[in-house]
């Protein structure tokens, strides 16, 4: 799975870098709300919007690993309880047993 998602990775940078190329020498004007930039790089606006979105999908799934870490930390705490508790009913199940053995036995050999 790893290999698969650097060779994604890898193919986007390949990708990005023939467009930044094929557009080294373009120039746009760009208006972003009341600003506005005249004659600026194509190949900047592009790295730019690029990593603004890297950092918005990065802040998105942050979230929701920050909330499954918790869910797993939880449940880890859970099944910690209930193994203890399944231990120590099976300690009281083995001490009855045997304690029933050790009185059923001393009253066969009277």
């Amino acid at each position: 799975m790893k290999v698969i998602v650097n060779l994604i990775k890898i193919l986007v940078v390949i990708l990005l870098i023939f467009v930044l190329i094929q557009n080294a020498d373009q120039k746009v004007d760009l208006k972003i709300f009341t600003l506005y930039y005249s004659q600026v790089l194509l190949s900047i606006v592009l790295l730019f919007t690029l990593l603004v979105g890297v950092l918005i999908g990065a802040l998105l799934v942050s979230g929701s690993l920050f909330t499954a870490r918790a869910e797993i930390r939880e449940l880890k705490k859970k099944n910690k309880q209930l193994n203890m508790e399944l231990d120590n009913l099976r300690n009281i199940s083995i001490d009855e047993i045997s304690e029933q053995d050790i009185s059923q036995s001393s009253q066969n050999i009277e």
